[in-house]
């Protein structure tokens, strides 16, 4: 009984100790430089993001904030490193709507949403619906009506199966009864391009990239994926205002921890992240690029994940990914 006795109160012992240490850690937090995993190839949008944020992020912790790339496979090696990283707070990811997307598509996927611990959102960015001048279409109605009077006549350009732009694509496709052709192209820049030379007629592309092609007239912008018109493309109708009702989408970015990782360490990232996104340098950078800036807490991270994973879920399971 002694003996057993013994054996409890050590184990209570090492117990109190182990929680007394991460609560230190946590208090001390952080002590040494902070990596931030960017899935994607130095120059791209989240690196970018990641590059920006993580400069006024180490101004704020007082400690270097290193940008890590680990491409590969579409992004899954650099999100399985993140999720198989310590949960220290020390390794963190520049995450995208790939971590709800990926699992959805892929039933091997090399992580799970269940992986992380969300810190918090940064930013959104909607879609614009933008078709090739050689289509004779204005509006959202006038593409409905051309595409049923014309059956089998409209290709669609994607960055690839299973991205974003597909599954929108598809999510319109399935609400209008519409028959499009899926044309996937390597990155969105090739399938901009393919879209302004006539290969492909329509096209959900991020809001950015198309601006200078429609002010030249080269493309026509029929909507775009927000409640509330971007400053990017103010005489542009939002997806409700062009007749197509609760069709809101957009491609969030954001930062992720490992699970598990201490709430105490969360919280500190998360008011600090905050901070950093709210400084009116940084806002009106990312509101010039054509995204939405919606930094939220933890918490509601965590709900808005949870709903973005059930809603690609939904439309990967009706959609062919091919």
């Amino acid at each position: 009984m002694r003996f057993r006795f013994l054996i409890c109160a050590l184990a209570g012992g090492f117990a109190l100790a182990a929680g007394h240490i991460t609560a230190q850690a946590s208090t001390d937090y952080p002590n040494k430089p902070i990596r931030m995993i960017v899935a994607y190839p130095p120059g791209g949008g989240t690196d970018a993001l990641a590059r920006l944020v993580g400069a006024e992020l180490s101004k704020s912790l007082g400690q270097s904030v290193i940008v890590v790339n680990r491409a590969g496979a579409s992004g899954a090696i650099g999100t399985q490193a993140a999720a198989r990283a310590e949960p220290d707070g020390y390794t963190l990811l520049m995450a995208t709507s790939n971590v709800t997307i990926t699992p959805a598509i892929d039933a091997k996927s090399l992580f799970q949403v269940s992986d992380f611990q969300p810190v918090t959102l940064l930013t959104e960015s909607p879609f614009a619906l933008v078709a090739s001048k050689s289509l004779p279409v204005k509006s959202v109605s006038e593409l409905i009506a051309h595409t049923k009077q014309h059956p089998k006549s409209i290709n669609y350009a994607s960055t690839g199966v299973g991205s974003p732009q597909h599954l929108t694509t598809e999510s319109f496709k399935q609400r209008e009864g519409l028959d499009w052709l899926h044309v996937p192209y390597q990155g969105g820049g090739p399938a901009l391009t393919a879209l302004v030379e006539g290969q492909v007629q329509v096209m959900f592309s991020n809001a950015l990239p198309v601006v200078p092609f429609v002010e030249s007239g080269r493309l026509v912008a029929l909507a775009q994926t927000t409640k509330e018109r971007l400053p990017v493309l103010p005489n542009v109708p939002t997806m409700e205002e062009a007749g197509v009702k609760d069709f809101v989408v957009a491609f969030w970015s954001g930062v992720l921890a490992p699970k598990g990782t201490p709430d105490a360490v969360i919280n500190k990232l998360n008011t600090a992240l905050l901070e950093v996104i709210r400084t009116p340098a940084v806002r009106d950078k990312l509101v010039s690029q054509g995204t939405i800036v919606n930094p939220v807490s933890g918490e509601a991270f965590a709900e808005y994940i949870k709903q973005d994973a059930a809603y690609w879920k939904k439309i990967a399971d009706a959609a062919p990914t091919q």
